[in-house]
């Protein structure tokens, strides 16, 4: 299950993608058409600018655009981003030094292949199919 923080992070993107291109969005606007909290939103804003997907500036005639080509960036960077977890089936995943069963679990090469597709399929899903 994705956090509400990734949730909305999609949902920011998504807009600011189908907004057009380097189209200049307020993040007060932003914030009431999409129905988030605005101290919510700009702290994911201020995280998708420091990875470089967004452009975002203050003040009179300021607000936030996409920079990264909606085509190059896919739903699988941004959960990974925000919530990193949600696109992991099991903590072994992620670090297997957590289980000292790994080499021999009967299960975890079968789930690293699920693990595997789902990533992928999530690489393959671009903002500019989602608009």
């Amino acid at each position: 299950m994705i956090t509400k923080e990734a949730d909305y992070a999609i949902r920011t993107v998504l807009f600011l993608a189908g907004s057009g291109e380097a189209q200049v969005v307020s993040t007060a606007d932003m914030a009431e058409s999409m129905n988030i909290p605005y101290r919510f939103l700009r702290k994911i804003v201020r995280k998708l600018a420091d990875e470089n997907i967004v452009k975002s500036a203050r003040g009179k005639g300021g607000g936030v655009s996409l920079i990264k080509k909606k085509e190059e960036l896919s739903l699988l960077q941004i959960l990974e981003l925000f919530d990193p977890k949600s696109v992991n089936l099991n903590s072994c995943h992620m670090d297997e030094s957590c289980c000292d069963r790994t080499q021999v679990c009967n299960i975890h090469s079968k789930m690293a292949t699920v693990q595997t597709l789902m990533k992928n399929q999530l690489k393959d899903i671009t903002f500019d199919q989602l608009i």
